[in-house]
């Protein structure tokens, strides 16, 4: 998971958002350790920064921790290769179905509607990975003191 139950400390509190700052352990000493190279960049002090919008009162140097409201990787998942999928299974059924036979063959046309299909579902899942990147810090994680 990408911030669950992780704890950092409070760079800078200010009345838009809240940094936390993460220390990276000993697992992050080579970018190629785990699956989250994507979004997780290590700073040149082996830090990390997350912006989270304003979500209570916190002070600098205060110890919380990061809760996922909701499965954020199963989200993102079933849109970068679930939505492709799709769209390419339905791109072959209505290439296969589609009166194409005297232009082309209908393996031919099956497989040409597919790859649309699939070039159109690469445009959706971008805007819909765009959309899902916009509301993570309000949709998707909680910032909660450390006591």
């Amino acid at each position: 998971m990408l911030y669950n139950g992780e704890t950092g400390f409070i760079q800078s509190a200010n009345g838009s958002g809240v940094t936390i700052l993460f220390a990276t352990g000993d697992a992050c000493d080579s970018c190629d350790s785990c699956g989250l190279k994507v979004a997780c960049a290590p700073g040149k002090q082996s830090q990390r920064l997350l912006t989270l919008p304003q979500a209570g009162e916190f002070q600098p140097g205060q110890k919380v921790q990061i809760e996922e409201l909701s499965n954020l990787e199963l989200h993102l998942a079933l849109i970068q290769f679930g939505l492709p999928m799709t769209a390419f299974l339905i791109g072959l059924f209505l290439g296969y179905l589609l009166p194409f036979q005297d232009i082309l063959p209908r393996e031919l046309s099956a497989f040409l509607v597919a790859c649309v299909g699939l070039g159109i579902s690469f445009f959706a899942a971008r805007q819909l990975v765009q959309k899902i990147v916009d509301i993570i810090p309000e949709k998707y994680l909680r910032i909660v003191p450390c006591v």
